[in-house]
């Protein structure tokens, strides 16, 4: 889906005048960004996540902001994301990604790899996305339908990785 569309979705009932009182924008450029005439700029998509805490907005925005280069919300004909599948084919995605690590040459050096060894290296890699992608799609499903907050989850989760020092705070 679109940012502009999303965007548009999450705001009804309300009217682009109303968004753009709670955000301190003009009704124009909330209807700019809805048609997508002007891109979103990151702060205000950093307002819209706080005011709405949507995951598919959220992966939706960062998709759209990295070219392609992350998460995309499945949305085709076979998708199926209710509570249930969602969890099967998460657990079925980590088990293959679990499973390609282990295979993969990642304790050779990669300048000690043979051509295949590297596309070994490659296949596990993109197994692993796929875990990823599966994974993300587990996390929003259940925000939406338990009640948590996807915002929430990842300031918790932020919070946990500076306590154990794997990111600084700078």
């Amino acid at each position: 889906m679109n940012i502009g569309k999303h965007l548009k979705d999450l705001r009804k009932p309300n009217s682009q005048q109303q968004l753009a009182l709670e955000l301190n924008l003009s009704r124009e450029a909330v209807s700019a960004y809805e048609t997508e005439r002007t891109k979103l700029p990151v702060d205000i998509a950093q307002r819209v996540m706080e005011k709405y805490d949507d995951p598919w907005f959220a992966i939706n925005i960062a998709n759209k902001y990295t070219g392609g280069a992350w998460v995309q919300k499945l949305d085709g004909e076979f998708v199926e994301l209710d509570r249930g599948n969602v969890v099967l084919k998460t657990v079925e995605e980590l088990e293959e990604a679990i499973d390609s690590i282990e295979k993969a040459p990642f304790v050779k050096h990669p300048k000690a790899l043979a051509a295949y060894e590297m596309q070994d290296v490659q296949k596990s890699l993109l197994q692993v996305i796929d875990s990823i992608v599966a994974a993300s799609h587990l996390v929003a499903v259940s925000c939406q339908e338990y009640g948590f907050s996807w915002n929430e989850l990842w300031e918790d989760h932020n919070r946990k990785l500076i306590s154990n020092g794997y990111v600084s705070t700078q």
